[in-house]
């Protein structure tokens, strides 16, 4: 017993470390595919959005709550196209446009409420997919750009590529890796290591 003892108490760093890693590298994913879902929503759309993030400093971390969550940061996405009638921050395009429409059609043509249930579910547009996860507590993100810029069908004309570095809340393990998303003007979302000498996002 004191054998088995010992050996579990000394396995025990490297699971908490593993586990800690594993959150970290679950909502690096979760933000991959919420970037994935946003760049063909825009295409579908053919909307032109602003992302407007509160630091862009690469290396000031922010809980996602604080940085990249719609729910608590509503003026983060800014969004423009004729459907919306102008431009509207992400959680008021949906009634943008369901009053955009009803304003123009008859009074026999306004929205169903099954159809405007249908554009406020199609028409939600967010980085995340579902905001306030598990991950998400256990995480820091940053940003190296305060401003960036989407196109359809999920481009961009900025000259620099975007990075969001995600890392564990826990930042006195040292071996615990430094996840990071890249994305480029062209749309294409490139999802490794960061690497802090030569700060750049490795496979």
């Amino acid at each position: 017993m004191a054998i088995v003892s010992i050996g579990l108490t000394a396995a025990m760093p490297n699971i908490q470390r593993n586990m800690k890693q594993g959150e970290v590298d679950r909502f690096t994913q979760q933000l991959e595919t919420g970037f994935f879902g946003l760049r063909a929503k825009l295409g579908q759309q053919k909307t032109s959005c602003t992302l407007e993030f509160k630091t862009s400093n690469i290396n000031t971390f922010s809980s996602p709550k604080d940085l990249i969550e719609i729910s608590s940061n509503p003026e983060l996405l800014k969004c423009c196209d004729s459907d919306i009638g102008g431009c509207e921050f992400s959680p008021n395009i949906a009634n943008a446009i369901i009053n955009n429409f009803n304003n123009q059609a008859s009074d026999s043509n306004q929205l169903t409420l099954d159809e405007e249930l249908k554009i406020k579910r199609d028409r939600t547009l967010r980085i995340l997919n579902k905001e306030g996860t598990a991950e998400a507590k256990q995480v820091e993100v940053a940003v190296n750009s305060g401003t960036y810029e989407l196109t359809p069908p999920g481009t961009s004309t900025m000259a620099n590529d975007l990075l969001v570095l995600v890392r564990s809340t826990n930042t006195t393990e040292q071996r615990l890796k430094t996840r990071c998303l890249r994305i480029s003007g062209t749309g294409t979302i490139f999802r490794g290591t960061w690497n802090s000498n030569s700060s750049s996002c490795e496979s």
